[in-house]
């Protein structure tokens, strides 16, 4: 399973420390990537650090938007993550998770079929339960 975050809110790096040891690869995608060198995060090879306009299509797919099974958006406001969570739509298969700060805008990000997770209130339980079924298919066939 391949993963893409775009944006590098703390929210980001709570749900990675997570997820990282089940899954094969996490693209981090923001402006710079100097947003990611406290993190802590390069002592796995299952990361890759991108950066560049992160509302610009070529940039999302030079960061691996189409090899993508998963993409978890926080960027700077809700707007901006709504406007790359479309962007990021080119593939049927991908599941994309967006992460609000106000859930006001929750039911038009819903109605765009992405699946919405708090960040005053983390819980990624529809992403574990995904990576669990991923992982029982890979493994247990």
């Amino acid at each position: 399973m391949n993963i893409l975050t775009i944006g590098s809110k703390i929210t980001l790096r709570k749900i990675t420390e997570e997820i990282v040891d089940k899954v094969e690869r996490i693209n981090f995608l923001d402006i710079t990537t100097n947003n990611y060198l406290n993190w802590g995060l390069s002592r796995t090879k299952k990361i890759k650090y991108y950066s560049g306009d992160i509302k610009k299509i070529d940039t999302l797919i030079d960061a691996g938007l189409n090899e993508s099974d998963i993409i978890i958006i926080h960027s700077e406001n809700d707007i901006d993550s709504l406007f790359i969570a479309q962007k990021s739509k080119i593939n049927a298969n991908s599941t994309i998770f967006v992460i609000l700060e106000d859930l006001v805008l929750a039911e038009i990000f819903e109605s765009f079929g992405f699946i919405i997770f708090d960040s005053h209130n983390l819980k990624i339980t529809k992403l574990l339960n995904k990576l669990g079924n991923w992982y029982e298919q890979k493994y247990d066939n």
